[in-house]
C-alpha cells in the first residue's frame, strides 16, 4: 500500500535561526554541506512504501528539489493551511506529514513508523519517544516533554493520517496542531478534568487516545518508543549545532 508524503518547507528564516545562517528560507540552511530539507527528502525517497512526496513551500526556494518523485505545492498562509494544501495534493488514502527540519531522521525510522501506523488500523498516528531515550541519544538536548502515568515523553515532528477521517475532524485537528508545542494548552482542549489529571500526572496514553478519539470521531494511536531522532527539529541555534555535529561524523 503506497503512502504519499507531505513535507512542510515554507518557513522563512526570520526566527531564532536568522543569526546562525544567511539563508532566506529555513529549509535551505546548510547542515554538513547540504541544505537541511534534503535529509528528510532522501530518507523518504529510500522508503519503498512512500509514493509521491509533496514539498510545500515557495518555488524560489525549493524548485531545485523537484523530480519525478518530488512535486512542489505552493504554500498558503501559515502552517495549518500548508498542511491542508499538502494533504489535498496527496492522492493516496493515507499520508505521512513531515517537517522539513528533522535532518537526523533516516529511512529506517520512517519505514518503522509507517509499518506500525498501518498495522494499527488507526486514522491518526503520532510518534512518541521517551525522555530517557532522547537524553541517552542526545545528552542535554532541550525538548518539550509530557509526563503521563507510563513515563515522560516527547512527540515527533511527523504524523500519519487517513485523509478521509481527518477531513471530518479538521476543526479540532487544527487546534491540536496549533498547540503542538504546548502540552498544557493541548490537554486543556480535552476539558478541565483532563487538565487536572495531567497536572497530577495520572493520565495514561490510553486515556488520551480514547478522549481524542471521541472528540474527533476517529481512531488515534500513539506510536510509542519511536527513535528519538523524530523529536529533534531544528528551530534554535543549539539544535542546528547538534545536527551539524551529528551529521558531520
Amino acid at each position: 500500500m503506497a503512502v504519499d508524503a507531505v513535507v512542510l518547507a515554507g518557513r522563512e528564516n526570520t526566527g531564532r535561526l536568522r543569526d546562525a545562517s544567511p539563508e532566506k528560507w529555513e529549509a535551505n540552511i546548510d547542515i554538513a554541506g547540504r541544505p537541511m530539507v534534503t535529509y528528510i527528502l532522501d530518507a523518504l525517497k529510500a522508503v519503498p512504501l512512500i509514493g509521491t512526496i509533496y514539498l510545500v513551500g515557495p518555488e524560489e526556494a525549493l524548485s531545485r528539489y523537484t523530480s519525478s518523485k518530488v512535486v512542489l505545492v505552493e504554500p498558503g498562509d501559515g502552517l495549518l493551511e500548508n498542511v491542508r494544501k499538502g494533504l489535498s495534493a496527496a492522492t493516496t488514502e493515507c499520508a505521512l506529514v513531515c517537517a522539513s527540519d528533522i535532518p537526523l531522521v533516516t529511512a529506517e525510522i520512517v519505514e518503522d513508523l509507517l509499518r506500525r501506523s498501518l498495522e494499527s488500523g488507526a486514522d491518526f498516528c503520532y510518534p512518541v519517544s521517551s525522555k530517557e531515550d532522547c537524553l541517552r541519544a542526545f545528552p542535554g538536548v532541550k525538548r518539550t516533554y509530557v509526563t503521563l502515568r507510563e513515563g515522560t515523553f516527547t512527540g515527533g515532528n511527523m504524523f500519519f493520517v487517513r485523509k478521509s477521517s481527518v477531513e471530518k475532524a479538521w476543526p479540532m485537528a487544527e487546534k491540536m496542531i496549533e498547540y503542538r508545542k504546548s502540552p498544557v494548552k493541548m490537554v486543556s482542549v480535552l476539558g478541565p478534568g483532563f487538565l487536572l489529571r495531567f497536572a497530577l500526572k495520572t493520565l495514561t496514553v490510553s486515556d488520551l487516545e480514547k478522549k481524542v478519539g471521541s472528540l474527533l470521531n476517529l481512531k488515534p494511536k500513539a506510536i510509542l518508543n519511536v527513535s528519538p531522532e523524530v523529536g529533534v527539529d531544528v528551530d534554535k541555534p543549539s539544535d542546528l549545532e547538534l545536527c551539524r555535529r551529528e551529521l558531520a561524523k
